[in-house]
């Protein structure tokens, strides 16, 4: 196997479980701890300067050899889901030591500095996803319920996320190097994604609410049962997506029940809707229409309350183009395609600064689990390609 293989190997093994998968949730556990130790004695064999920030965010740095070229900045999460797998976000900051290898075997020092980032909390958690990379762009929602209780859990306080923030405006650009999470590069057979835009993430808790009663001695007629009211609805959204768009995805992920006993008829369900679109006019309309269907279904009376709103985020049109004609140049079959999974540029981009993002393949589309895969092959042909898209920007940009 490749240098890149072997060291992505070292990082993403972190937390393995028996079955392969990992668990090397974020935060202050001691699985990211470790991930974050090796990724940080990798930088370093690299030439790296590193710092941990106050969350843990992990930081690499090279100096260009104009100081007043602004920095290229590269980066991806440390973090995985519980039992997730190897190459969620370890695969782009895997690939951006790389980069630092590369230009120290070669003898090449950029123009530009060269900044190499491994977040924190990426995967959703309490604090919400991307919460790394949103505290050093200032991007914090400190409105949320219980947010001071939240961040104790982790040791922090207001004052730490503060100090997590970043001057963000010397940045010439973003890079992350990510696998894809869907089917379309491994169904189609096609090496590389170039990523147009992050998809809108918006998320309901929808209540139903019925009446509870003796599940033996209540006829059906008389039912008013919360249960099957959200089943209702769930079952029309799933449909109601499926109308709207065929690229317009929803899911509901999570569902509680009270008073959750199996001879009582359910008072109330509770739910998170979630929807997913480039475009926002498309999840606007999936939610009117949901809300419209609630109102006639007569098991039960529905709420809705919006917890998330992370609208589509646009991919920068020059970087765009410029990891396709590097692509072109180097004969390796791309497509531009949107990103179905949020992802840390997310949160760069809402500082202003432009993101471009490649993707590699995910085998069958699995991502979020033990199995996720993406062969040797891909993995080094990404990584070939964004050190390529590197070069050819510390040439371009001012």
């Amino acid at each position: 196997m490749s240098r890149f293989w072997d060291n992505m190997m070292e990082i993403a093994t972190v937390g393995e479980n028996p079955d392969g998968s990992i668990n090397r949730l974020g935060g202050r556990t001691l699985e990211y701890e470790q991930g974050v130790a090796v990724a940080r004695r990798q930088m370093e064999r690299a030439g790296l300067k590193t710092e941990l920030d106050p969350i843990h965010n992990l930081i690499g740095s090279l100096p260009g050899s104009d100081p007043t070229a602004r920095t290229i900045m590269i980066g991806s999460h440390l973090d995985t889901v519980m039992e997730g797998g190897k190459f969620d976000g370890v695969l782009g900051v895997s690939g951006g030591i790389e980069v630092a290898n590369r230009l120290k075997e070669e003898g090449r020092r950029l123009r530009h500095s060269l900044q190499i980032w491994g977040f924190n909390l990426e995967e959703a958690s309490s604090l919400g996803g991307t919460f790394g990379s949103r505290a050093i762009a200032g991007f914090i929602n400190t409105s949320i319920p219980q947010f001071d209780e939240r961040l104790a859990h982790y040791g922090w306080d207001r004052q730490t996320i503060q100090d997590c923030r970043r001057d963000l405006s010397k940045c010439a650009c973003y890079l992350e190097y990510h696998i894809e999470q869907g089917d379309k590069l491994d169904n189609n057979k096609i090496d590389i994604g170039v990523v147009s835009g992050i998809v809108s993430v918006v998320r309901y808790d929808v209540t139903a609410k019925g009446m509870s009663n003796h599940a033996g001695t209540t006829m059906m007629s008389n039912r008013r049962d919360a249960l099957v009211g959200m089943s209702k609805l769930i079952v029309r959204s799933t449909e109601l997506a499926k109308e709207i768009d065929d690229s317009l995805v929803f899911t509901v992920g999570k569902l509680d029940v009270m008073p959750g006993q199996e001879n009582v008829i359910p008072c109330q369900a509770d739910a998170t809707f979630e929807m997913r679109h480039m475009d926002r006019e498309k999840t606007d309309e999936l939610f009117r229409r949901i809300q419209e269907y609630a109102a006639q279904i007569p098991d039960c009376e529905f709420s809705f309350r919006n917890t998330v709103e992370k609208y589509s985020t646009p991919c920068d049109p020059e970087l765009i183009r410029i990891i396709g004609d590097v692509c072109a140049q180097a004969g390796v079959s791309h497509i531009v395609m949107s990103s179905g999974a949020g992802h840390d540029a997310n949160a760069i981009a809402h500082d202003g600064v432009p993101i471009g993002m490649i993707f590699v393949p995910s085998v069958g589309g699995k991502s979020h689990c033990g199995s996720e895969w993406t062969d040797p092959y891909h993995c080094d042909l990404g990584v070939d390609i964004l050190y390529r898209c590197v070069l050819t920007l510390d040439e371009l940009l001012d």
